[in-house]
């Protein structure tokens, strides 16, 4: 035979394997002649065919071709292969390449080639030698049979390690944050769909709604008693709104016990749509807390304050009548009038703190509480300032400070005529870095003021009691315009309000 015959013959031999990239080269390079498949002119169609299927994809693929099962695979396997491996795979036994798992794909390889169809695997944990040492190593793999099942094996397989570990470490924070959520405190569910289809619940909410079939249930069918109590369109109105609704110490009417009598409770809740990645709502994360016991040992207070309130009161007149007649004749009317007002005044700021469910009020209360008797109709006192809330301590000490001031303005300020006013005000302040309450007491328009020669009681009330009670300090100016009462205290030292971030809604919902 000729050079150009000869050259002819391997062009046309190796025709079917034209192009292949490195493994195409490699396959056209090695000497099959030598091999237990003989020269490609050959080698069946079939065969010939995958080979070209194999080599031009770009999904990993092997052949396991004949009894031998001996080895291609394309550019795209190369990756997945150890170094030491690559060439020396190509032509060898599947056995003897696979040596570390044939006992995971051996048996499956056999099936394939005893014509009894394909099979696959996903997610298939199948160990692996890498730099000498074992390492776990997942597959997703499928073996095709060629020619029926008696010629060969056709592998698509791809290695999802780094996928399934991904996945493994978001299925454990997914367990973990479900064993968060059993276990808070605050009770927790979540409802899916424009028909609340419960998903998940945690110990909380079963033990507050009491045992059911929750999971995969509409809440309308299996809460029915709380239907007609505006719960459902709440939970509407977050899901069409695609705003959360906010609702604290609101009443809800419960069966916990099946066919058992409706029992009353009080809850914290919020109801915050759940946001899908395409912006779409999907369901509703329901989250909140009992504050039944907390409720019922508020009634509980205001129970004992009322009773308190009246003790006190009684104690009081008891007081007045005791003083009404130990001094009348011994002392001017003047002086018992002006005890009487301060044991009024007195009575006063402590009815308004016992007619709260907690030991401190809003400023403004206190100071509107003690004016009452000296506003007289007219409107010369202006009051005005935020929502600050200070302890009992203070509140006490400020409202017999304005009652003072005030009966001392009708005496002999700015309310001892026609034309005066009285400006109060107060406000926050940050002063060379910390935060100050001031609180400011302005006469204006009254008679000219003198300074006093003696400081009685009502001036030590003033100015050392109220001091005291905000330790801070209080500041008195006789000012020829009027007088000028100024407190400022750290804020640190009064009973702070809840911020504004924390919307509250008392018995009710936002």
């Amino acid at each position: 035979m000729t050079l150009l015959e000869t050259t002819l013959t391997q062009s046309n031999e190796f025709d079917f394997l034209a192009g292949g990239g490195e493994m195409g080269a490699r396959i056209r390079a090695y000497d099959w002649r030598g091999s237990v498949l003989g020269p490609p002119e050959g080698w069946p169609e079939s065969l010939k065919v995958t080979l070209q299927l194999l080599l031009n994809a770009q999904q990993p693929m092997l052949i396991w071709w004949g009894p031998q099962l001996i080895q291609f695979y394309n550019d795209s396997y190369i990756p997945m292969m150890e170094a030491r491996r690559h060439p020396s795979a190509l032509g060898g036994r599947a056995r003897d390449f696979c040596a570390d798992i044939w006992d995971v794909v051996g048996p499956q390889v056999e099936y394939v080639m005893a014509g009894k169809g394909a099979t696959s695997e996903e997610n298939r944990l199948a160990p692996v030698i890498r730099r000498g040492q074992p390492v776990n190593a997942w597959w997703s793999y499928s073996f095709e049979p060629i020619e029926g099942g008696v010629g060969g094996v056709f592998v698509l397989c791809s290695e999802v390690t780094s996928q399934h570990l991904s996945h493994e470490s978001l299925e454990g924070q997914t367990r973990q944050l479900t064993q968060l959520f059993e276990q808070a405190p605050g009770y927790m569910a979540v409802l899916r769909g424009p028909d609340q289809v419960f998903e998940f619940t945690n110990s909380a909410f079963v033990n507050l709604i009491g045992g059911r079939d929750f999971i995969g249930k509409p809440l309308r069918e299996i809460i029915p008693e709380i239907v007609p109590q505006g719960a459902l369109e709440l939970l509407e109105e977050a899901y069409n709104a695609r705003k959360a609704r906010v609702g604290t110490r609101a009443p809800l009417k419960v069966r916990p016990l099946a066919g058992g009598p409706l029992k009353e409770i009080f809850v914290d809740f919020v109801f915050q749509p759940i946001v899908e990645a395409n912006g779409a709502i999907s369901g509703i994360f329901v989250a909140g807390v009992d504050v039944t016991d907390h409720v019922h040992a508020e009634q509980h207070l205001q129970l004992i304050n009322a009773e308190l309130e009246h003790r006190v009161k009684n104690t009081l007149a008891v007081v007045s009548g005791i003083a009404s007649q130990t001094f009348r004749g011994a002392v001017s009317d003047t002086v018992l009038d002006t005890f009487m007002s301060r044991l009024g005044a007195l009575g006063k700021a402590h009815k308004l703190l016992t007619a709260k469910s907690h030991a401190a009020i809003p400023t403004r209360d206190v100071v509107e509480q003690a004016l009452t008797p000296h506003r007289m109709g007219h409107r010369r006192i202006s009051v005005s300032g935020p929502e600050i809330v200070i302890g009992s301590k203070q509140a006490l000490s400020l409202g017999l400070a304005v009652h003072e001031l005030a009966t001392n303005a009708i005496k002999y300020g700015a309310l001892s005529n026609d034309r005066g006013r009285i400006a109060i005000s107060w406000w926050e302040k940050i002063d060379d870095g910390v935060a100050v309450f001031h609180f400011l007491w302005r006469e204006s328009g009254g008679p000219p003021v003198v300074l006093p020669s003696i400081k009685g009681f009502g001036s030590q009330l003033i100015e050392g009691q109220l001091a005291w009670a905000f330790e801070g300090h209080v500041e008195v100016r006789y000012m020829p315009s009027g007088l000028i009462c100024r407190l400022t205290a750290p804020v640190a030292k009064l009973e702070l309000p809840l911020p504004a971030s924390v919307p509250r809604c008392q018995g009710g919902t936002r």
